[in-house]
């Protein structure tokens, strides 16, 4: 589902040729591998469900992203679904129905100001002198570029201490996360069909990445 969910005509598969599937190719790929695995496993109910509710060409274009012609940024409804989250758990924590008038008061109250201030920062009307902040997203992004540039022994190395300095990981996850990051180290390396032109690669990792990085393109760029 995550595979399907990533695909684009733009971003060429894993395979010697690096071939560029069209939309309805990449469809058609999504509901044969569903229904395959449910018909292994015997799970009708779960592809009626699958099939009306994801998979049906009327549903496919509302959170494929194959179904747009350039590669998009967000997906699906997460921008909204972030704002009622915001609400959820940073203005009303403490109620499970609230009112409608309590809900009314708490957006103007509090969201509405929150709101005029970040419209604030993205047209640039902070105070004079005073360097504009960089935004959660960017910090994470260049965090991303700064790791994938660096050698593969290096990041490995950096991850292990990461990982041993966790405290919140308990000792099974930690265990598992280190058997992983030696796992990822130890894998044959592959060759992958990079553009830095097009900024498309077809491993694995640019394919769910939130910014369309990997460190195929960034030692390349």
């Amino acid at each position: 589902f995550r595979v399907h969910l990533h695909q684009h005509p733009s971003i060429p598969i894993n395979d010697t040729a690096g071939t560029m599937l069209s939309s309805d190719e990449i469809h058609r790929r999504a509901v044969q591998d569903i229904y395959n695995f449910c018909f292994e496993r015997d799970l009708s109910q779960v592809w009626a469900y699958l099939w009306n509710r994801w998979y049906t060409p009327k549903q496919w274009i509302l959170w494929a992203r194959a179904a747009c012609d350039a590669i998009p940024r967000l997906k699906t409804t997460m921008i909204v679904e972030s704002l009622w989250r915001q609400i959820k758990r940073r203005n009303l924590p403490q109620f499970n129905c609230p009112r409608l008038d309590l809900v009314t008061h708490v957006m103007l109250k509090f969201l509405l100001p929150r709101i005029n201030r970040k419209v604030a920062y993205l047209q640039d009307h902070q105070c004079l002198g005073r360097p504009k902040a960089l935004a959660p997203w960017q910090s994470s992004f260049a965090q991303d570029w700064r790791s994938m540039s660096k050698p593969n022994e290096l990041r490995s190395m950096e991850q292990e201490l990461a990982c041993l300095k966790d405290m919140l990981r308990k000792g099974s996850a930690r265990a598992e996360r280190l058997a992983d990051i030696e796992a990822e180290h130890d894998r044959p390396r592959g060759k992958y069909h990079t553009s830095v032109e097009r900024w498309t690669c077809s491993c694995p990792s640019y394919l769910i990445s939130r910014f369309l990085l990997c460190k195929h393109l960034v030692r390349e760029a």
